[in-house]
């Protein structure tokens, strides 16, 4: 409870969520204009191309084409006529399409009949010619590991195949595929390498205004606004020189992010992105003082708090998933600054920017080759059946004992309170 009382925000999260939870367990009337033709006006920010149709972000408004005829462009300020779906009816057998849905900030589902051009957004237009940029010349420069760099910057996982994303579950790496903390990390050192530190107030400007408008081109999903938030609020501490409480900067991130949108606590990415990095802050100091290797540590300390919401949610444990760890996380960095020195000398030197491809696609495919022959290990994946949930309740509740046990214990040690709050 003290530990609780010191880290009053870690309180108000709690609180917040045990409220979204009631909040959006009360049945409300939900046949309003289900399967009725509306009429939604707004722009598009986003399509994704899929196999049977295209689909559009309006919006909060999720909008599908199944004749793939219309072709409306990013940037597009739009009139769509359409039938609406109501979130609310979306069930799929155990999987609650609609709540997924809405976790991820949409208020219906619209299947266009027809739409009407009314003007265009030079900001989303924009931001939609830089992001087909980055797609097409990586789809050109990378070919069959094209779908793979563009999962690494754009967050595009669904282009991946079956089989490759079977390999990156099984060998416990589906994180490196999906938007995250790391890639986001990554990004902020190269920009600040590039603006020689942020050591002004212009910078910081600049480096917050950058990583908001690629969350925006990326398409903001909960993850990913969570990793950024955590790293702009690193930086505005490192900047203006005041200690941070990790926990404490994860739960005020927390809190406003299920005040917006109280369904984002179903969101599987949210869940474990959040874990993840609350499990790092928290165990990641006292496992490296054993292990003393960071790649091995930071795996170890992820899993802690992410085991129990991977087996029950995907029905298997990844054993190897410290080995796939250091053969693959060493290497995102240098993957994603090559592929982006490539775009960028792409537009200046072909010759130049091939070659340096060309050193990036043979990384990935012995990355590839290894995971592949790690995957296919009879003992590298264990499935499960039937996912017990009062196994993960029993779980969590012995790991957060342990938790405030070890807090208790180390704040007793600091009576003296030289190292005080932080650590």
């Amino acid at each position: 409870m003290e530990e609780l009382m010191r880290r009053p925000l870690l309180i108000v999260l709690i609180i917040t969520i045990v409220i979204s939870l009631i909040y959006t367990n009360i049945k409300l009337p939900s046949d309003l204009y289900n399967d009725e033709i509306v009429q939604i006006v707004g722009t598009v920010e986003s399509k994704n191309e899929k196999q049977k149709y295209d689909e559009y972000k309006i919006d909060k408004f999720l909008v599908r084409d199944y004749t793939k005829k219309k072709d409306m462009k990013v940037g597009y300020k739009v009139k769509i006529k359409g039938k609406f779906k109501s979130l609310d009816k979306m069930n799929q057998e155990d999987f609650n399409y609609g709540r997924y849905l809405k976790s991820i900030g949409y208020e219906g589902l619209l299947y266009m009949n027809s739409y009407e051009a009314l003007g265009v957004s030079n900001f989303y237009k924009a931001l939609g010619n830089t992001k087909d940029y980055i797609r097409n010349t990586n789809r050109y420069l990378y070919k069959k590991s094209s779908d793979f760099i563009n999962s690494l910057i754009l967050g595009e996982k669904d282009q991946l195949d079956t089989m490759e994303k079977e390999m990156f579950s099984k060998t416990g790496t589906s994180h490196v595929i999906a938007i995250s903390g790391l890639h986001t990390g990554i990004l902020c050192v190269l920009i600040t390498f590039i603006i020689g530190g942020i050591n002004k107030f212009y910078k910081l400007i600049f480096l917050t205004v950058l990583i908001s408008l690629y969350s925006i081109m990326i398409g903001s999903t909960p993850s990913i606004t969570r990793s950024i938030s955590f790293v702009i609020i690193l930086y505005i501490a490192i900047f203006i020189d005041r200690k941070r409480d990790g926990i404490s900067t994860l739960s005020l991130i927390g809190i406003f992010l299920t005040i917006n949108n109280p369904y984002i606590i179903y969101n599987i990415s949210f869940q474990l992105s959040f874990l993840a990095t609350l499990s790092i802050i928290y165990f990641y100091g006292y496992i490296n003082e054993t292990i003393k290797i960071s790649v091995i540590s930071l795996t170890l300390a992820s899993n802690i708090l992410t085991l129990p919401i991977i087996y029950y949610n995907f029905k298997g444990i990844p054993i190897i998933s410290v080995i796939s760890n250091i053969i693959i996380v060493p290497f995102i960095g240098s993957i994603i600054y090559m592929s982006i020195i490539s775009l960028i000398l792409f537009q200046i030197n072909i010759t130049i920017s091939k070659c340096i491809a060309y050193f990036n696609y043979t990384i990935i495919n012995s990355i590839y080759f290894l995971l592949n022959k790690l995957s296919e290990l009879d003992f590298a994946y264990v499935e499960i059946d039937n996912p017990s949930k009062v196994y993960v309740i029993i779980y969590y509740i012995a790991v957060f004992l342990y938790m405030i046990y070890k807090e208790l214990k180390v704040m007793k040690e600091q009576t003296n309170e030289l190292q005080g709050y932080y650590k």
